[in-house]
């Protein structure tokens, strides 16, 4: 019996012997959430979601906001890049894409902010006060980009009462990370508080057997100071400011499959090893050089029957990476990414006060983004002899400026939107939620591909447009209180997600096009019931979902271009998917036995699906200007003769896994002179998936984990020491993979980490 069906049926007898007793523990402590832009306690909204406090998130290791993925049914969370570029889906609807200027189909906020790009999204989680993950469309409140759902991000935020703590954890690869807060008042009228993370290793995970060096180091900084101030007798203001910077040495895939390219094995010797921490990545200089800064104003006022919410930020984003993207050891498919994002927005919102039994909430927000991006991949190998001498590790970096491909453009989108929420108590038992939405978004693109080929550029194509588009959106819902313990709620409601261009380095003039915005119609059924004297909570959802022009990442052969004619060439664009759907259910439960002893476990099931795929014709169309045309036919590019792999109706979406599953066992044991042991357990199990449509070489998975921790606490003197591991079984699975230099380049789990973390808080 494998370890992983030892630990299920572990947990399976664990809770079914917790069934049994017949001692049931104090009520489950009441989380409230934001989820409908007004605070209200989460098993009162009829909204799927999964909340997390910032203990509970330090205590199963979530560090960065791709963590949660782990420990929230439905969501799905990885890196697409070395450097880390998050991206998101749920419930099978979010990101294929990882291009600086594209956003997610799930939006994801830090404090109402929201980031237009993933590569805000980095960072580590520090003194977070707790995490929402709203699940299916959030078109009415949230607006667009949120297709299949929201994440939000809520700091800890100034009080009156003096607080401060410094958290210490070192752990495997020589890694050290300090957090510390502190605040309290500064004035009658004037509350203040500041965070600071730092996190630093000394050894990388990862290492290259031909050069000896390491990768996979962490070097990363962040502040965040908050002042938090009185507006006469009604009103309050926040005032944040923040900043953080990275400059880590990316972690390395690995490149694998390679074989037979030209009926023998001369390029076998491109494989890397398989091994999680051994990789090949020669003489490149991998690196991050990465800083964000930004501000926001928050300001709340009340009058008589409402309030008015006025919430302001400027963001930006400057990031440098040289990332080993093809996982080998010579330039097959390098990335260079030199990137400049700027965004601001405006939201003002006017929540109703005065009666329980008709809310409203309303507001118009406006925002403009800026992405200046220039993109290379590098396949200098191809025109070197190394290509043929088996000279993989060139001593001389210059053979890697041979061969580039360079996407250099800059995007603008201006968006604004006019939303109203409305919930109606139409007697003591049914409730009647309807809202509606109105987006509109202007995105302009301007840039220039080329290809630099022995010291002279070869322009690829030019794109230089604007699209205007706008949508209507809305949610019509009933929530039925059975009794005090249990909600049902049904609903049906639509997003969108806004028409994006396709910003990556091509070979290919027609990989460069606009895709038309994307729309799901979703339909829910789920309940919220409190069990067992408050000790139980156990929730539940089934859903329906239709999407239109699903924007998808695919990979196409074009004509006649290459460096080699014995082989065609493959191009990478976003496009069009006119119709598919999935169907699923997820499924939650926490629960108290005792005072001491906590059980948490979710499900989540997907059934996703093309339902009408692009036919060729319809991808040859994808740029259809003529002047890109004819540039494209003077250098001898071609158009999209066929896809690199069939896509045909039934085929499964990306970031899609059919089942997925977590659980977390805790028991806080009471000792002596007021200190307390706690031993705790969590398992996540995340299905095959794929990165990609209709490509084997995406196929990624299964991945789990196991982690452990006990801690040792003492109320009366305020600290806590904590030993810590993850990934206890050493499982090396695929957590993100697609198509590379013939074959397939693979991300692996990282091997097991053990850590030591010390708190103590000041009050």
């Amino acid at each position: 019996m494998s370890n992983k069906s030892k630990f299920t049926k572990s947990i399976v007898a664990l809770a079914v012997m917790a069934v049994t007793q017949n001692v049931y523990a104090e009520e489950i402590e009441k989380i409230s959430v934001t989820a409908q832009k007004r605070t209200q306690a989460i098993t009162d909204v009829g909204v799927t979601a999964t909340a997390f406090q910032g203990d509970m998130l330090e205590d199963i290791g979530v560090e960065n906001a791709v963590d949660l993925g782990a420990h929230t049914p439905g969501l799905v969370a990885v890196n697409a890049t070395s450097g880390g570029t998050p991206i998101f889906a749920i419930r099978g609807i979010g990101l294929d894409d990882f291009s600086p200027n594209n956003t997610s189909g799930v939006g994801v906020y830090t404090d109402e902010i929201f980031a237009s790009s993933p590569v805000y999204l980095g960072g580590q989680l520090f003194d977070i006060e707790r995490v929402e993950v709203l699940k299916g469309p959030q078109g009415t409140l949230y607006g667009k980009n949120t297709t299949g759902g929201a994440i939000n991000f809520i700091t800890k935020k100034p009080t009156d009462d003096f607080e401060s703590y410094v958290e210490v954890d070192y752990s495997s690869y020589q890694t050290l990370e300090v957090t510390s807060a502190v605040g309290g008042a500064i004035t009658d009228t004037v509350n203040g508080r500041i965070a600071v993370n730092y996190a630093n290793s000394n050894e990388g995970w990862q290492t290259d057997d031909e050069t000896g060096e390491e990768f996979g180091f962490i070097d990363t900084f962040a502040v965040r100071g908050q002042l938090g101030f009185e507006l006469g007798s009604a009103g309050t203001g926040l005032l944040r400011v923040y900043m953080s910077q990275d400059k880590s040495k990316p972690s390395s895939p690995d490149s694998e499959g390679i074989e037979d390219v030209f009926g023998d094995d001369s390029f076998a010797t491109l494989n890397s090893p398989s091994a999680p921490d051994k990789v090949s990545v020669g003489q490149l200089d991998v690196q991050r050089d990465e800083e964000g800064s930004g501000v926001s104003l928050t300001l709340d006022y009340s009058f008589d029957n409402f309030d008015v919410i006025s919430i302001s930020s400027v963001d930006t984003y400057d990031r440098s990476v040289v990332d080993n993207y093809d996982g080998s050891a010579i330039a097959t498919m390098e990335l260079l990414q030199e990137n400049e994002l700027s965004q601001w927005s405006q939201e003002i919102r006017f929540v109703s006060t005065a009666s329980s039994d008709f809310t409203w909430v309303a507001g118009f927000n406006i925002s403009n983004e800026e992405v200046d991006t220039v993109d290379t991949f590098d396949d200098s190998f191809f025109l070197t002899d190394s290509a043929f001498d088996g000279v993989l590790y060139p001593e001389d970096i210059s053979a890697y400026n041979l061969d580039r491909f360079t996407a250099d453009y800059v995007q603008e989108t201006d968006s604004y939107g006019l939303y109203l929420h409305t919930e109606t108590q139409l007697n003591d038992s049914w409730k009647l939620i309807a809202g509606i939405r109105y987006s509109n978004d202007e995105r302009s693109f301007n840039g220039e591909s080329t290809n630099l080929s022995f010291g002279e550029v070869f322009p690829v194509t030019e794109l230089n447009e604007t699209n205007e588009e706008d949508a209507v959106t809305g949610k019509l819902g009933l929530d039925y209180r059975v009794n005090d313990d249990l909600l049902v709620f049904g609903n049906v409601s639509t997003s969108y997600k806004s028409g994006v261009y396709y910003g990556g380095a091509i070979l290919d003039s027609s990989a460069w096009s606009y895709v038309e915005p994307e729309d799901v119609t979703s339909a829910e059924l789920g309940f919220k019931w409190t069990l067992l004297d408050g000790s139980m909570q156990f929730n539940g959802a089934a859903f329906a979902l239709e999407y239109e022009n699903r924007q998808s990442l695919l990979t196409f052969v074009s004509d006649d271009f290459s460096n080699f004619s014995e082989f065609a060439v493959a191009d990478t664009t976003l496009a069009n998917i006119p119709e598919s759907q999935t169907t699923g259910f997820e499924m939650d439960i926490h629960w108290l036995p005792t005072d001491e002893l906590t059980l948490q476990a979710g499900v989540a099931f997907l059934d996703s699906e093309v339902t009408k795929a692009p036919t060729t014709e319809d991808l040859r169309g994808i740029n259809a200007d003529p002047s890109v045309n004819d540039m494209a036919n003077e250098n001898g590019f071609g158009f999209v003769d066929a896809l690199a792999a069939p896509l045909e109706n039934g085929t499964v979406l990306s970031q899609a896994p059919e089942w997925s599953y977590n659980a977390l066992v805790a028991y806080d044991m009471p000792l002596e002179n007021n200190l307390y042991l706690k031993f705790q357990t969590s398992y996540s199990w995340s299905d095959t998936q794929y990165a990609q449509l209709a490509d084997d070489n995406a196929e990624y998975g299964p991945v789990s984990s196991l982690n452990g921790l006990v801690s040792l606490s003492s109320d009366e003197d305020n600290w806590t020491v904590s030993l810590w591991a993850r990934n206890l079984l050493d499982d090396d699975a695929e957590t993100y993979s697609f198509t590379g230099f013939a074959g397939r380049t693979v991300y692996r789990q990282k091997p097991t980490t053990f850590g030591l973390t010390v708190k103590y808080n000041y009050y």
